[in-house]
């Protein structure tokens, strides 16, 4: 198997735009670089997973010059986030700053006087981490003493103005950088424009510290912010420093917004996704790794131009390739839900396409051979629907799964499903209740008592009845397999409640695909059976492989020996037969029948085989007949 069969997606910023953020992006620029508005500190709002990262990346690319081209401003990128509090966060934003001016600073002329001041800056910066680790190292006795790590930076007695004092007046800090900003070796760097990351991520307290150090240290003239973060975490982060003295209003801003709103004068929102984009987005994902990368940017090209032209994704003629059908179907099959439950989040959405490529991958390596299409369907219900997951997932524990299916499929409507799905749920009980005796009619679940009575069809929930709309349909289709592999990463359990203890490990060994296994369930065992465990055990049979067909051959071959020894079970081995569908009956079990099996079971079995039409199956039973 190819490792980009079922591909992975990065949780990280793209550099491949393909939501259309260049959009947002441009909008902040061009605040960034009028000179009206200058120092400036704008907002990227967003909830997590929205796309602020990417929206910077881009915004940096916007910003910083193209190869050959002076340098005119300086773009820095901070993470506050990734700050060691023990060096303190101001002091860790201030060094970056100005270790990044000092980098771009050029080495002689005047740039060599412009580099001095820097340096005199950082010294002041050094100082401090030195007084911070130093107060660290007397609490925690892991770092050297405070004496010691003072005398690293301490300046020495006459130094010059190059070794100063560590920073003890803010307002003093603020005019030696501004002085530096306005200094012959930086007239030629317009801005200095630093892209804040991930505050929403942090402790309280550093979200603090990094706002008075932007209030406090650096809004002077030339100095942007573009500060990227959802807006509510920070305001809240906020409060547990300034928590409001009185409740206030409705509609009226707290302290903590209040204290935002001074340092960030607005925010630009990074929108949601529509459904389009949401689409788009699905299908963008999916192709990535089929395309070469040349291709692959002419394609988003192309889907932004719809999206701009609000035109619908149909109309790109560069996703039209027939290798790309499986990734736009599917795309458009569940677009409508994900879109809902994501809340038009791209985190969200590449998320639930990565657990989808981890249900496929194992799938496959277990031998379920569900399409793509059908596991995605699988895979909404139980991300987005957990408590009707539970309630299919049940039904597959009390064996009416595909019975069940048939009847939602027919309330909902689902797009191309069979009318005989219906029919089957209402003629179900009759013919399995046919020529049983009154211990195998208590047998009947509460769903199948229903039917035989013609009671109303069950009800399903709004949920499920959504769900079921999605194509493609799945009541002929074989999903126990998968349902089973998904319930175990929910933890829900599917072992038979209605099954007696006497008789659980007779069930699970003669089901078993291993026929050494099944041949452990010896006659002796079985002859031995009381009439109404071996009635049990049959019904039990016929439910397992009336939903689970790939269980089908073991079954067959296991009624067939329970009836040979236990001839009062017979009627309940026909009606166990009765559940089955003619599309999902295979040979492995009709090859097992036997001239001297109960005549019942020979004709039961003769009728399956001609209502397949299947030529396999009616010369297997034919033989049977024969004793060939």
């Amino acid at each position: 198997m190819r490792a980009d069969t079922y591909p992975l997606f990065l949780d990280e910023p793209t550099d491949v735009d393909l939501l259309s953020f260049d959009a947002v992006a441009s909008t902040v620029v061009d605040a960034l670089l009028d000179p009206r508005l200058d120092p400036i500190a704008l907002g990227l709002s967003g909830s997590w997973g929205s796309g602020k990262t990417s929206v910077l990346r881009i915004i940096a690319r916007q910003l910083k010059p193209k190869q050959g081209e002076l340098v005119s401003r300086l773009v820095i990128e901070t993470d506050p986030w990734r700050y060691d509090p023990q060096l303190g966060i101001k002091e860790s934003l201030i060094g970056e700053i100005l270790s990044a001016i000092e980098e771009a600073l050029p080495e002689e002329g005047v740039g060599a006087q412009s580099k001095a001041l820097v340096k005199r800056l950082l010294k002041r910066i050094d100082w401090t981490k030195a007084m911070k680790l130093a107060a660290q190292s007397a609490v925690t006795v892991t770092l050297p003493s405070l004496d010691s790590v003072l005398s690293l930076v301490k300046p020495k007695e006459g130094g010059d103005e190059n070794s100063p004092e560590p920073i003890t007046d803010m307002v003093q800090f603020r005019a030696e950088f501004r002085a530096l900003l306005e200094s012959e070796g930086m007239e030629t760097i317009k801005n200095v424009v630093v892209l804040v990351d991930d505050l929403d991520r942090c402790l309280p307290e550093t979200v603090v510290e990094t706002l008075e150090t932007i209030r406090l240290f650096l809004s002077v003239p030339k100095m942007s912010f573009v500060i990227a973060a959802d807006e509510e975490r920070v305001a809240d982060a906020i409060a547990t420093r300034y928590p409001a003295a009185l409740e206030t209003k409705p509609g009226e801003e707290t302290p903590a917004q209040l204290y935002l709103h001074k340092i960030v004068q607005t925010s630009v929102p990074v929108p949601a996704l529509s459904d389009f984009d949401t689409e788009a987005y699905l299908v963008l994902l999916q192709i990535r790794a089929l395309v070469e990368p040349a291709e692959y940017a002419q394609i988003v090209s192309d889907v932004s131009v719809a999206r701009r032209d609000a035109i619908a994704l149909e109309t790109v003629a560069s996703l039209q390739k027939d290798e790309f059908l499986e990734q736009r179907n599917n795309a458009a099959r569940i677009r409508p839900i994900v879109h809902e439950k994501t809340k038009g989040n791209p985190r969200r959405i590449k998320r639930f396409l990565n657990d989808l490529s981890v249900r496929l991958s194992i799938a496959a390596r277990r031998g379920i051979t569900l399409d793509a299409a059908t596991i995605a369907k699988l895979m909404v219900l139980e991300q987005y629907f957990p408590d009707e997951f539970k309630e299919v997932t049940g039904w597959l524990r009390e064996q009416t799964l595909r019975q069940n299916l048939g009847a939602l499929e027919a309330q909902a409507g689902t797009p191309q499903a069979d009318d005989e799905a219906e029919q089957q749920l209402e003629q179900a009980g009759a013919t399995e209740t046919e020529g049983t005796d009154d211990t195998e009619a208590n047998l009947e679940t509460p769903a199948e008592a229903g039917a035989t009575s013609g009671a109303p069809k069950p009800r399903f929930g709004d949920g499920l009845i959504r769900w079921a709309r999605l194509s493609p349909p799945l009541a002929k289709k074989d999903i126990a397999p998968y349902l089973v592999f998904a319930a175990s990463f929910k933890s829900v359990f599917l072992a038979s409640e209605g099954l007696p203890e006497s008789i659980r490990d007779i069930a699970t060994q003669i089901l078993s695909r291993s026929v050494g296994e099944a041949r452990r369930v010896t006659e002796d065992m079985l002859r031995n059976l009381q009439s109404s465990e071996a009635d049990k055990l049959i019904h039990h049979i016929g439910g397992v492989i009336a939903d689970e067909p790939q269980k089908q051959s073991a079954g067959i071959v296991a009624i067939l020996r329970i009836v040979r020894v236990q001839p009062s079970s017979v009627a309940t081995a026909v009606s166990a037969l009765k559940r089955l569908r003619p599309a999902d009956l295979k040979v492995g079990g009709f090859v097992q029948l036997r001239a001297d099996d109960p005549e019942p079971i020979v004709e039961q079995m003769t009728q399956m085989a001609n209502a397949s039409g299947r030529k396999q199956l009616i010369e297997a039973v034919a033989a049977a007949k024969e004793g060939i």
